[in-house]
């Protein structure tokens, strides 16, 4: 096995807050950033009788945003965990970074808008109310927008959050009181030109039963975004929470977590800078999402949620032109309390580690992010 595990350790764990879907970043002055979505876990206030909401999910929330925790090099909290400027009308969700060549660091996910009920039961009568979801806060939520954000100076500072802009394909009619931008959740690549491409998943698409890929493009470094035309899509599996990949050689793989199909992976991979992708191809890999983070040497190190016995993480290490399924998989973690586990993120660190961050569930149910370290041989 050429992955050797270091050590488990907990990032940030608060009995007072649900903690999830991190991204996890080393910057070129040794500082490592921990993002995640955070929001208040009201069970604390239960006591010992919160053990029996073990299986809570609560991802929504008036109160969510996204949270930061500052190491060094060395992993020692060089900044406790703080909260981020929030969007005025709605709730932050998943916690992206990534790191463009110029040093410009962009954070970017999706929105969910909470309404009351009653508002929520009259968007209902008028036939507006869209992909609504009610939920136990006594709150109402709709599916926003995407959304991304940059800071100049490492993440001390930051951007306003700024929507991505609506797709065309938008079906007529859906939810047209919202802007309604493909939802963002995955890594981006930067092309040989220095243009962004990130990836997303939609829904709400004219001629699409199921969720579908999409994506943004940016020529500025993050600061515009347009919807580019391309699209991959299947009939019969839905693809959600698109992560890419960039290949030495100059190609580019796009990893979706899948519906309708036994929660295995399916990839599609483009020669020409996203311009176009082959056919998608179902691999047998089972777990999502998935976050590909390719290593100096070309090789792909691979890591994913598990919701299945035993719950938790795993991982493999693609060789150069090695099929995916090939790759001998190392469970990380087999001991989550809980299937609400997973959506891990890895960073390479200077000393040539593997950090890779998620979130998961203590024996009490209380959602926390933990990191393992990983070194490769």
């Amino acid at each position: 096995m050429a992955i050797r595990i270091i050590e488990h350790r907990t990032l940030y764990r608060d009995d007072h807050f649900y903690s999830a879907f991190p991204a996890v970043l080393a910057l070129p002055s040794g500082d490592v950033l921990l993002a995640f979505r955070r929001a208040p876990d009201h069970r604390w206030l239960l006591g010992d009788a919160a053990d029996k909401e073990l299986n809570a999910v609560d991802h929504v929330h008036f109160r969510s945003h996204i949270a930061m925790v500052r190491f060094d090099e060395g992993l020692a909290v060089k900044r406790e965990a703080y909260s981020l400027p929030s969007y005025p009308e709605a709730g932050d969700q998943d916690a992206n970074l990534f790191l463009t060549s110029s040093g410009r660091l962009l954070q970017y996910g999706f929105l969910w808008y909470p309404v009351t009920y009653e508002i929520a039961e009259k968007l209902k009568e008028m036939g507006r109310a869209g992909p609504l979801m009610a939920d136990r806060y006594g709150a109402g939520y709709i599916y926003w927008a995407s959304y991304s954000r940059f800071s100049t100076d490492e993440g001390h500072s930051w951007s306003d959050h700024k929507l991505m802009p609506r797709d065309p394909l938008i079906k007529a009619g859906r939810d047209a009181f919202s802007p309604y931008s493909s939802a963002l959740r995955g890594r981006m690549v930067e092309r040989s030109d220095g243009s962004l491409l990130m990836p997303a998943y939609n829904g709400s698409l004219s001629g699409h039963d199921l969720p579908a890929v999409r994506f943004f493009q940016s020529y500025d470094g993050g600061i515009n975004w347009e919807v580019k035309d391309t699209l991959i899509s299947l009939p019969e599996i839905s693809l959600a929470e698109p992560a890419l990949a960039q290949w030495p050689a100059g190609a580019l793989t796009v990893f979706n977590r899948t519906g309708h199909n036994d929660d295995h992976l399916i990839t599609a991979t483009s020669f020409d800078d996203g311009e176009t992708f082959s056919a998608p191809e179902s691999v047998g890999i089972k777990g999502h999402p998935f976050d590909p983070l390719v290593l100096p040497d070309g090789r792909l190190f691979l890591v994913y949620g598990y919701r299945h016995d035993p719950m938790g993480v795993r991982a493999r290490l693609v060789e150069p032109g090695q099929r995916l399924e090939d790759a001998e998989e190392l469970v990380l973690r087999a001991d989550s309390a809980s299937k609400d586990v997973g959506y891990p993120s890895a960073t390479l660190l200077s000393g040539g580690q593997i950090l890779i961050a998620y979130y998961i569930a203590d024996e009490r149910g209380v959602r926390g992010i933990d990191g393992t370290l990983v070194a490769i041989d």
